[in-house]
């Protein structure tokens, strides 16, 4: 798989016909009172993407950019057999999720030192550094569990030209040592692709909510 062909995916024209505006929005779990979610999961609330949407051209460029990242999550996961797969980018200090692939799941995730030991996705942006725990059950360090079927879990930045980390996307799957033979495809050709896509996709570029400075602690890793 060349990272030829996932640009493909990328850049391949959205029909114009096509009705994508259901993936604006998603139920998410019922949370625990501490705001994680829970291993076993409930419907909760719906959470909507126009929130970040200020005037009909950038609803345009939301729905293009869901269209075509919605379309590599799937193409991911026909290629790979991976069970879950997700997109998320910064908005300040969380995290959110703009696509995925598999079960319902937590929408956002803040950035802050207190859920390094909480969330691998809020770990990964702020160490600016990919995570891979080819065995859930004989990982040794910290580890938040949101799915008692996961087994393996690998987790990727996602940068900007400039070096910011302007998002994460992450992969688990219900199998041990899932990643081992498609790290390369995954963590490397999968996740150029995304970084070269958003550099120019006029949805990042017309928005300030991506403008944004990196914090201390990311300066310092």
């Amino acid at each position: 798989m060349r990272l030829f062909d996932i640009l493909g995916v990328l850049y391949e024209p959205i029909n114009a016909l096509d009705n994508h505006e259901h993936l604006f929005s998603y139920i998410e779990p019922k949370l625990n009172e501490d705001g994680t979610c829970p291993i076993y999961k409930e419907p909760g609330n719906t959470y909507d993407l126009l929130q970040y949407v200020d005037s009909a051209e950038q609803k345009e460029n939301l729905q293009d950019l869901l269209a075509r990242l919605n379309r590599l999550v799937r193409y991911i996961h026909n290629k790979t057999g991976v069970d879950w797969f997700g997109i998320y980018l910064r908005h300040g200090d969380k995290l959110v999720k703009y696509v995925y692939n598999g079960e319902m799941s937590k929408a956002e995730f803040p950035i802050s030192e207190y859920y390094l030991d909480k969330s691998i996705n809020t770990r990964v942006i702020m160490e600016k550094r990919p995570y891979y725990i080819p065995d859930v059950e004989a990982h040794d360090g910290p580890y938040y569990r949101c799915d008692a079927k996961v087994m393996s879990e690998l987790c990727c930045p996602i940068f900007a030209p400039d070096g910011r980390v302007i998002g994460i996307f992450d992969s688990e799957d219900h199998r041990k040592n899932f990643f081992d033979d498609r790290i390369d495809f995954i963590s490397n050709k999968v996740k150029k692709a995304i970084e070269i896509f958003l550099e120019d996709h006029p949805y990042i570029t017309n928005s300030k909510s991506f403008d944004i400075q990196e914090d201390d602690y990311s300066q310092s890793i």
